[in-house]
């Protein structure tokens, strides 16, 4: 028999119902420690005597409530940002917790305060397991992943350039400033820029269409990519990046690129096809590069 697939329609009233679930179980979780905390006596029998530590503690659960929400929010909406993900559950954990460790503190003076820890204990273990459960069904496979990670890398570096480029003109003109008080004028001087020979590049045209299987190796930053295809325009494209980042093609099929993948496995990343940009790999494309000058040069 063959299995039913469900529907695009069916996989998305899914997603809700685990979001709406995960969402519940989180905010189910954050009200039970607030009311723990503003219910107790820890807190309350000592308002009027000196209101300040009760405050505090209240304002402290509030504040850190709505850091652990916004973390939240933002580890759904950067999903697909590892960095970024990292950051915001690294952030919502310490919200997380802090509103909870108030909350047992608060429960000391309760006669059931056992029973209490042990609930927000479950409370911890729900939120936090439905949640994760919900991401990890949003989650794309690691070859997908690592697309969307070179674009993000992409991204960071051009920023960085702007960065940069910025800084240098601010420098500038301040010094400019400084000149000018001066009663001289700063010379508008430029220099060209030297560009050094790469010797670790060839150029490597790419052919359109359909074509013999070809072993590719293609640059994103620090990180290199080693697949196989028949069809590499296309396959470019789809890593949405330009025939400029291709630093060596190879004859060969899967079984060339499955060797490959064993003979640099020491800088593969995680279980893609992505590989870090350094020796012995380096050297490995800068000696390929030197043979097909070689033959071109012939």
């Amino acid at each position: 028999m063959t299995a039913v697939r469900p529907t695009p329609r069916v996989i998305a009233v899914i997603d809700r119902i685990l979001a709406t679930l995960a969402w519940t179980c989180q905010a189910g979780a954050a009200l039970l420690y607030l009311a723990v905390t503003f219910q107790s006596d820890v807190w309350r029998d000592n308002f009027s005597k000196s209101p300040m530590p009760s405050l505090s503690a209240w304002g402290f659960s509030i504040g850190m409530t709505l850091l652990w929400m916004t973390a939240l929010r933002e580890e759904q909406v950067h999903l697909y940002n590892r960095r970024t993900r990292t950051a915001q559950r690294k952030t919502r954990i310490i919200g997380h917790f802090s509103v909870l460790l108030i909350a047992s503190v608060s429960a000391i003076d309760q006669e059931d305060r056992i029973g209490m820890w042990v609930l927000m204990g479950m409370c911890v273990v729900l939120s936090t397991g439905t949640w994760n459960a919900w991401l990890r069904t949003r989650m794309l496979p690691d070859e997908d992943q690592a697309v969307i990670d070179a674009i993000h890398d992409r991204e960071a570096q051009q920023a960085a350039a702007a960065f940069d480029a910025s800084e240098k003109e601010q420098r500038r003109q301040r010094l400019s400033a400084i000149v000018s008080s001066l009663g001289y004028e700063l010379a508008e001087t430029q220099t060209p820029a030297v560009q050094p020979a790469d010797t670790n590049h060839a150029d490597w045209a790419v052919p359109s269409g359909k074509h013999a299987p070809l072993v590719y190796f293609i640059r994103n930053g620090n990180r290199i990519k080693i697949g196989t295809s028949t069809e590499l325009k296309r396959r470019i494209r789809t890593l949405a990046l330009r025939a400029e980042n291709v630093a060596l093609l190879l004859k060969g099929d899967r079984r060339l690129e499955h060797q490959l993948h064993k003979q640099f496995a020491d800088l593969r990343i995680g279980n893609t096809e992505w590989f870090a940009y350094e020796s012995p790999l380096t050297d490995y494309i800068a000696d390929q590069n030197r043979r097909a000058r070689k033959e071109q040069a012939k």
